[in-house]
């Protein structure tokens, strides 16, 4: 009878603890411009390797289909973080939006213009994309920012050609494979898992090193980060420190 009071007790007071923790810890919700990209890793491994925990916060990760829709769920309030590329608290900037970043994980952006392998003998260069249909994760997010980019480098209006949503998955992947789309802006892991099944696969621009990166933007670019509005940084200082010291330790 003894021994079972004290299983009773131990169990009860494993149970007072773990409530404690719990309730010390602060929720997170942290919107992720695509899980399944490589540039979002960090944000992913820090909650598998328990960071998040170490940092006292209880972070929920959602996984949305591109940055557009990861800025979108934190201006429109149903999460609080962004895991997406710096480049849009610049583009807000612009329209009087007051975001930031408070911690970069991505050295080089990654972004890569591909061509789809059914499309290969038609697009030649960047300026062959005039009239065509471009994948990219989302329109509005950075993969859409850098077509665009690249088409205004090339001396092409910068909706020239018409922008299609694909994801940065399988989808992604299978969209390009059916040539559903002649082109795309695409991540690893999916340029990798096309150039497995594709030797020849056709490269238009590529930032996943720093000597691409330099020869595209003609200098260093940020690409992903943990950003929000200013005001709940102001606000969250505690929660901003845990989340920046979660994905340095990882």
């Amino acid at each position: 009878m003894n021994k079972l009071f004290g299983r009773l007790a131990g169990a009860l007071l494993a149970l007072t603890l773990t409530s404690g923790l719990a309730a010390a810890q602060s929720k997170v919700t942290v919107a992720v411009g695509g899980g399944a990209c490589l540039c979002y890793l960090p944000t992913v491994l820090a909650k598998q390797l328990g960071e998040y925990e170490k940092a006292g916060l209880a972070v929920e990760l959602v996984d949305l289909k591109g940055g557009s829709d990861a800025l979108k769920a934190v201006l429109g309030g149903s999460a609080d973080v962004v895991s997406g590329y710096f480049d849009h608290c610049v583009n807000l900037a612009a329209k009087k939006q007051e975001l930031q970043s408070f911690v970069i994980y991505d050295r080089y952006p990654g972004l890569v213009l591909v061509v789809s392998p059914k499309h290969t003998n038609d697009i030649k260069s960047i300026k062959d994309l005039a009239g065509k249909k471009v994948g990219v994760s989302a329109p509005g997010s950075s993969t859409d920012f850098f077509l665009k980019y690249l088409l205004k480098k090339n001396g092409l209006d910068p909706t020239s050609a018409a922008v299609i949503g694909v994801g940065l998955g399988a989808t992604a992947v299978a969209a390009m494979q059916q040539g559903q789309i002649e082109a795309a802006v695409m991540l690893d892991p999916s340029v990798t898992v096309l150039q497995g099944s594709y030797p020849d696969l056709k490269i238009l621009a590529d930032t996943r090193s720093e000597k691409d990166t330099l020869a595209v933007f003609g200098g260093e670019y940020p690409g992903g980060a943990l950003y929000t509005t200013t005001a709940w940084i102001k606000a969250h200082e505690k929660e901003v420190q845990g989340l920046t010291t979660a994905i340095v330790n990882t």
